[in-house]
């Protein structure tokens, strides 16, 4: 017994002693749990908080201003984004400027002063069912609780006129998925996710593998020059993960009756550049690291950051405090969940699309040179 008991202490002390003695093991025992405690406490939750909402006011009456006074008085409510017509409004929503937009028509107050109900109408993107509940119940209990004759300004004009004031009614459109299936939502930004954690595992692990071996010290030896080092391990990962995206897809059309409004060229083709700045990050990630392990470590580092930066499982603006949203334009996650939903659920142009796709360019451009730069140096 004491004998057994001496081996699995000598084991666990080897393997202690392999773990601890590389520095870079030692950083990610500590540093990445911290750094995802601080993302997740502030990210992760499912209060809409900070919300931009846009505003189409056709009535401003001293009762349609003290009623978006109220809704910007809210402390869910950051910024209010007034526009002039309704082509605005579409445009605002469709470059998810806005989350929600609220449209008061011009008979507004008239109804409300003589007793009737006075409809306004609220449009939330259905691309972010969760959101666009909750920022509709917001939206509602402000209207519910609303009345104008309770302010200094609008008591006597009420009272005077002799006549009761009515209430607010809210019309909810949700647009883009207009029942809220929820599985839309998941399964279109399924499609980036997925496709990135495989990409990013087999770009990683690629030269992390070699360099274990001692494999990679031959590779640099080769003919083969650093770039073309590069583009013979980017490709592979890439293009699992276009078969990868395919398949969900698919799946998602005829499994889940997932509809899909935009051009699917434009999706893949956006799936590509994705896939480019994903597999810079993994190979940047395979860099820096000397073993499989460490590559792994890696991996999960960035993966649940990344998620949680998306906007996948709260709205970016939801995030505090705002450097870490500034921090959201490294993610190119974030760009192409707004790419996919766009593309899959309503059709957004390819303006839109390019703007989403100019930040992936350039962060696949800035990964591409690190991991270029880095085989340089091991040749030199």
């Amino acid at each position: 017994m004491k004998q057994a008991f001496n081996r699995l202490l000598a084991l666990i002390i080897k393997e202690f002693h392999s773990v601890w003695r590389d520095p870079k093991s030692r950083s990610l025992l500590f540093l990445p749990p911290i750094i995802q405690l601080f993302l997740f406490s502030h990210a992760a939750t499912l209060d809409i908080e900070n919300i931009t909402l846009g505003v189409l006011n056709e009535d401003s009456t001293p009762v349609s201003r003290e009623f978006l006074n109220r809704v910007s008085a809210s402390r869910y409510f950051k910024k209010i984004i007034y526009v002039k017509n309704l082509k605005e409004l579409k445009n605002v929503l469709d470059t998810e400027q806005v989350r929600g937009a609220l449209y008061i028509k011009n008979d507004f107050s008239k109804k409300y002063i003589n007793g009737q109900s006075a409809e306004a109408e609220v449009i939330l993107d259905g691309r972010h069912t969760n959101g666009s509940q909750i920022i509709g119940n917001y939206l509602g209990e402000i209207a519910g609780g609303f009345d104008y004759g309770s302010t200094p300004g609008g008591k006597g004009s009420i009272r005077k006129s002799g006549v009761s004031s009515g209430g607010i009614s809210l019309k909810v459109r949700n647009w883009y998925n207009p029942n809220l299936y929820y599985h839309w939502f998941i399964i279109s930004s399924l499609v980036g996710i997925l496709s990135m954690s495989m990409v990013l595992l087999l770009a990683s692990l690629s030269l992390a593998k070699e360099k274990e071996t001692g494999t990679f010290d031959e590779l640099l030896v080769s003919p083969l020059k650093p770039h073309e080092i590069l583009a013979g391990k980017l490709a592979i990962p890439l293009f699992f993960g276009l078969i990868d995206g395919a398949l969900i897809l698919l799946a998602a059309k005829f499994v889940f009756e997932l509809p899909i409004e935009g051009n699917i060229f434009l999706y893949f083709f956006s799936l590509f550049c994705f896939l480019m700045s994903v597999v810079g990050v993994g190979l940047f990630i395979s860099s820096l690291t000397k073993t499989q392990q460490q590559a792994m470590l890696g991996v999960f580092v960035f993966m649940f950051p990344a998620m949680i930066l998306s906007g996948y499982s709260a709205p970016v603006e939801n995030i505090t405090p705002e450097f870490l949203q500034n921090l959201t334009i490294l993610n190119p996650l974030r760009f192409f969940l707004v790419i996919s939903k766009g593309i899959i659920l309503k059709n957004i142009n390819f303006c839109i699309v390019m703007l989403n796709l100019i930040p992936i360019i350039l962060i696949t451009i800035f990964t591409l040179s690190i991991a270029n730069f880095s085989f340089k140096n091991k040749l030199g």
